[in-house]
């Protein structure tokens, strides 16, 4: 009973799910009605996503006590972003190598309007900047967000004194925004049943055609990486009691990542099944809205996918030079690509631009987003939390020893 008790949420979850997969292939007509019920729950999310990633980011700044600390876990960070991007890029290109290597071979569609591609400076602008303050407060400013709250939060940390005032503000915001998240949760088995009930409507005749070999191939590869890879990261992290606790809290995160297809979206349900790993508040509440951003091994994935597609349709030669290229490119994508539903276009326009294929490559590839997108989000969004872990592991040591979670506001001296 008390175990029925603890995952009551998550089986209702994956209940809401299998009645919603149920009611797209036999209620078709109602599926698409009840779209703006899953759109509901999604712009819920979406509109507390500013203000928690804010806060937490901010706060966990301002509150850092020293530079030391914080040096620590930023130099952890990027360390375990960098080496799980470069891991998942070498490896699902070997992968699709040896079991797909020419998946768009012999697809051919109409070419779109010619579209220029964005400059890399422009592309770079564009990515941390926003035109003004008011384009700043909202989820499709995501990263120039991040940066103003981590500017922010160092600001109010320098300030000492002078800044405490505005730092336990931060601190209080914080936890408001966290409580603000348990009341949108409250309709998430509702909001997944509307999701994925229309999902299914708009993506199933699509698995059935000429891209299907490009599907299995990423789904194949994204499940050995997500039960496989992780595994591996975890007991990094801390051997078999890292391995148990994150498994034992991963199941709520994923299902919302697979829902709404949008790391923004599940980062709510990660920071707090962060906890219950036994990740210290200061990992993350820097490490898993930072992660959301730019670190996304799905997006990774998906651009090794794009690419290779692209290679066969244009006949383009698999030279050690070019597959260099692809690892470095699809790294790029993974950093660049927003968070947002079905998102992408600027991180397809760059594959485009790098490697030369002709805009009508566009659409070839926009496709692959969509249809990918709910098995990359999935693990854009859990591998934010197995990331915290290893940081954990880098700046705190092994907090897992006796498989019992340290307190959340554990910090290292």
């Amino acid at each position: 009973m008390k175990a029925l008790r603890t995952y009551a949420f998550s089986l209702t979850l994956i209940a809401a799910i299998a009645v919603g997969l149920l009611l797209g292939r036999m209620a078709p007509d109602l599926a698409r009605a009840i779209r703006p019920v899953g759109d509901l729950f999604l712009n819920l999310v979406f509109m507390v996503i500013v203000p928690l990633v804010f806060f937490t980011i901010a706060s966990s700044i301002a509150a850092t006590a020293g530079s030391g600390r914080l040096t620590r876990i930023s130099r952890s960070m990027i360390l375990v972003f960098l080496f799980t991007s470069v891991v998942v890029a070498v490896t699902s290109l070997l992968f699709m190598l040896v079991f797909q290597p020419t998946p768009g071979a012999g697809i051919v569609l109409r070419a779109p309007a010619a579209r220029a591609a964005p400059s890399f400076l422009a592309q770079l602008v564009k990515a941390v900047t926003a035109a003004d303050f008011g384009e700043l407060l909202s989820h499709r400013s995501m990263l120039p967000l991040i940066l103003f709250a981590v500017a922010f939060g160092f600001a109010t940390r320098q300030l000492r004194e002078r800044g405490e005032a505005v730092a336990r503000v931060l601190a209080s915001g914080a936890q408001v925004c966290m409580k603000l998240v348990d009341y949108v949760m409250l309709v998430a088995p509702v909001g997944l049943l509307a999701y994925f009930a229309a999902t299914v409507v708009d993506t199933g005749e699509r698995l059935a055609t000429a891209y299907l070999k490009v599907f299995w191939v990423y789904y194949a590869f994204a499940a050995i990486y997500f039960f496989g890879g992780f595994t591996l990261y975890a007991f990094l992290a801390g051997r078999g009691p890292a391995v148990r606790r994150f498994w034992a809290h991963m199941l709520r995160p994923s299902l919302t990542a697979a829902g709404t297809c949008s790391s923004m979206a599940t980062m709510p349900v990660n920071l707090e099944a962060a906890i219950g790993m036994g990740v210290p508040l200061p990992v993350r509440d820097l490490v898993i809205p930072l992660g959301a951003a730019i670190h996304k091994d799905g997006s990774v994935i998906g651009g090794v996918v794009k690419i290779l597609f692209l290679f066969s349709v244009f006949h383009q030669p698999h030279t050690f030079t070019a597959l260099l290229t692809v690892v470095g490119v699809a790294i790029l994508v993974g950093v660049v690509m927003g968070a947002i539903p079905s998102g992408g276009l600027i991180g397809e326009l760059l594959i485009l631009s790098v490697f030369g294929f002709p805009a009508e490559a566009l659409p070839l590839i926009a496709i692959i987003s969509v249809i990918i997108d709910p098995p990359a989000t999935v693990l854009n969004a859990t591998g934010d939390n197995v990331a915290a872990m290893m940081v954990t592991r880098l700046t705190d040591g092994d907090v897992w020893p006796s498989g019992a979670a340290p307190s959340p506001d554990q910090t290292a001296t």
